[in-house]
């Protein structure tokens, strides 16, 4: 997830979660609980004969964006097994994640598109192509499939444009996504305490750089990870609300909302991020770094903070941690009191990471749409904790069958490594639309001590924590669409330029000036203007 949602970025990626539209409703999630979490069996199996049921074969064509370096194959045993159920030809194509972007820009400019699209979420490229027609209307079909209808409203409303529903989300939680997480051991080892604020966070960063926490003789750690290659600065150090730059949190001195980019916090931020790589705890070639290079560099005992989630994540990597360093202990920062006095993380979008959008297209081939959305519906229709076994043939299908795709350990399902290839959820969805965030119970998804570890203390940390309700996730600004995205690059560049120090920090006065007078400000008066249309307010979850 986001889950950018996920990522605390500058504008570039902050800005996507400002194309969603207006709360319909908030009572779907309970709509969800009754009707996926009790009848999860009887869905399922409704769902596969609808998906299946007409006799033509179609070719299938699927193109997408992924995080984890593990890229499902193209054929396979889970692909196989797709096509065998749904009667189809599969043809997936999925590409890192910072790749991406450009291969869609390129696939979309040339005309030839597959006939299932993935976005991570409804930035301004999802409106512009869904205002040209790239995309199938769904309003009218979605009420057919039992799991999609039950989504609640204000997240259909996310993925319109001009009251059309062009995409599937698929659901993520709000509470678990990226989090600080810093090298709990290290900590220990020399003899210091969680940092409650930056002052103290930076002096344990650098202690990290100069002071062999993991205690093998050797100079080669350093602080804390980031990376910016193709998303702007990847992941940041907000470590609440009101110093993250995805948040429309304060206001400037006409009272209006103002993104967290440009506000006065940030620039603490960044000035903290500045003082770090002048102590050297940051990577001198943080800025041409891949964000699958970061991560793997932490996850080798090189960086003592890093933003991961407690939900979803490849346990591979946790494994790799603790066989190098088997002390290693990781553990979720809590928020930093605020000048305001308040504290908390921004909420991980409005529920969803990620979506699938059809071809335009298919509105003409009404049964292959449909055959797509029975495939979305079904993979998408939440199974309980109880029934996650190989009794349950829905279940046991969609994990490639066990002892193939996945073992039980302790009564827990557990994806088998490398055997992705083999899961038809690798392929499709992946996540069920779950009745609410409790049932998810992250803490039963792993085994590796490690991985369990971290995911216990993140549950148990972010219990007390508050999380933000990001107004402007909630509306579309077709301003913010139409000028985000160039104003985001351009303060993005002085951002890297003041962290590095080949620009002053006294030139921040002068980049948000730039920002406001180059189409910032109109994109504050339209976003104001539609929360104040749509009555979104800002609030505490």
């Amino acid at each position: 997830m986001n889950h950018r949602r996920l990522l605390i970025v500058v504008l570039v990626m902050s800005l996507a979660s400002t194309f969603a539209a207006c709360s319909g409703g908030n009572n779907g999630g309970n709509n969800l609980a009754e009707t996926s979490t009790s009848n999860s069996s009887n869905n399922s199996s409704a769902t596969t004969d609808h998906a299946s049921g007409t006799k033509e074969r179609f070719t299938v064509s699927y193109m997408d964006g992924i995080w984890d370096s593990a890229i499902p194959a193209p054929e396979g045993p889970a692909v196989t097994a797709i096509n065998e159920k749904f009667n189809i030809d599969f043809k997936p194509q999925f590409i890192y994640m910072q790749e991406y972007p450009d291969k869609l820009a390129v696939a979309m400019a040339g005309g030839d598109l597959p006939d299932m699209i993935g976005l991570e979420g409804p930035d301004a490229n999802f409106v512009r192509w869904a205002t040209q027609g790239a995309f199938m209307p769904l309003n009218d079909i979605i009420k057919k499939y039992p799991t999609l209808s039950q989504i609640p409203q204000e997240i259909w409303d996310s993925v319109s444009v001009d009251g059309n529903i062009y995409a599937i989300p698929r659901w993520f939680p709000k509470k678990y996504g990226k989090r600080p997480v810093i090298r709990q051991d290290w900590l220990d080892n020399l003899g210091l305490k969680m940092p409650a604020n930056y002052e103290e966070l930076k002096q344990v960063l650098i202690a990290f750089t100069k002071e062999d926490p993991d205690q093998n003789g050797k100079d080669d750690t350093l602080g804390m990870g980031i990376s910016s290659v193709g998303t702007g600065l990847l992941y940041g150090a907000a470590m609440s609300v009101g110093w993250d730059s995805g948040a429309w949190y304060y206001k400037n001195d006409k009272g209006q909302l103002i993104p967290g980019t440009i506000t006065s916090q940030h620039k603490e931020e960044i000035q903290f991020l500045a003082d770090l790589y002048q102590a050297g705890a940051l990577s001198r070639d943080w800025a041409v770094a891949k964000q699958a290079d970061v991560r793997n560099d932490f996850f080798s005992g090189k960086y003592g903070l890093y933003y991961e989630q407690p939900y979803d994540f490849n346990q591979k990597r946790f494994t790799g941690l603790r066989e190098l360093q088997p002390a290693a202990s990781l553990a979720v920062i809590t928020p930093f009191a605020q000048e305001d006095g308040q504290s908390g993380y921004i909420a991980s979008g409005k529920g969803f990471y990620q979506m699938i959008m059809l071809n335009g297209n298919l509105k003409d081939q009404p049964d292959k749409a449909d055959r797509i959305l029975g495939m979305l519906d079904y993979m998408s229709t939440f199974v309980p904790w109880e029934r996650r076994n190989a009794d349950n043939a829905d279940f046991d299908w969609q994990n490639g069958g066990l002892g193939k795709g996945y073992e039980i350990k302790d009564g827990i399902p557990i994806d088998l490594p490398d055997k992705q290839d083999s899961r038809p959820k690798s392929y499709l969805i992946g996540r069920y639309w779950a009745p609410n965030e409790e049932a998810v119970q992250p803490q039963n998804l792993f085994t590796d001590p490690l991985a369990k570890q971290f995911v216990q203390d993140a549950v148990d940390t972010l219990k007390s924590v508050k999380f933000y309700k990001n107004p402007v996730d909630y509306i579309t600004s077709p301003v913010a669409a139409e000028k985000g995205s160039e104003l985001d690059q351009a303060f993005n560049d002085h951002v890297t330029r003041m962290i590095v120090g080949t620009e002053k920090m006294e030139k921040w006065d002068a980049a948000v000036k730039q920002y406001l007078d180059n189409g910032g400000q109109e994109i504050i008066d339209d976003v104001n203007k539609v929360l104040s249309e749509k009555n979104v307010t800002p609030g505490w979850e």
